[in-house]
């Protein structure tokens, strides 16, 4: 093959590869887990958009961006909710770009975003173990003993309370 047609495949393929916005994007996939209180919903923003996890574990799709990330995570209709920030890095490929394609390519690269990343892998700290078996619903007894009951279940099938906590709030209802 001729030198000179090989050189610049070479310059191509190190530029391609190098360009974080050609090779990783403006999004990102990152999941959301709240270990010690399963089936949270958590409400993540930048200063790209704000996009919703329904219910912990959960997967989604976000514009990235320079600014940190905010995760809310708490249980619906309950006064449970915790917040933590997710610092935005710089990503490695957008080094190589500003290398390779100088000060056009990194613009382009910053510019869109494609130059940040997050964390794939979001493990919120919110726990509502204890504080779940002492909510205000199961309290409220303007529910019969059926429905409270069954609001317990709930939280139980849902692993929202341990067995132990099930088995002692359910005495307690049935007592009532």
């Amino acid at each position: 093959m001729n030198k000179s047609f090989i050189f610049p495949c070479l310059l191509l393929t190190l530029f391609i590869t190098s360009c974080a916005s050609l090779t990783t994007g403006q999004d990102q996939v990152i999941s959301v887990e709240t270990p010690n209180c399963p089936n949270a919903t958590c409400r993540i923003s930048n200063n790209e958009g704000t996009y919703y996890v329904n219910r912990t574990p959960g997967t989604i799709t976000i514009n990235k961006s320079g600014s940190n990330l905010n995760v809310v995570c708490g249980i619906p209709g309950e006064n449970i909710d915790e917040a933590i920030f997710q610092q935005s890095n710089v990503e490695g490929l957008t080094w190589g770009n500003i290398l390779i394609g100088g000060i056009i390519g990194a613009a382009v690269d910053f510019g869109t975003g494609a130059a940040y990343e997050y964390p794939s892998l979001i493990t919120h700290p919110l726990d509502c173990r204890g504080d779940i078996t002492n909510n205000k619903f199961i309290e409220n007894k303007s529910k019969t003993k059926f429905q409270r009951l069954e609001e317990l279940k709930n939280l139980f099938q849902n692993g929202l309370i341990s067995e132990e906590s099930y088995q002692q709030r359910q005495k307690e209802i049935l007592r009532d």
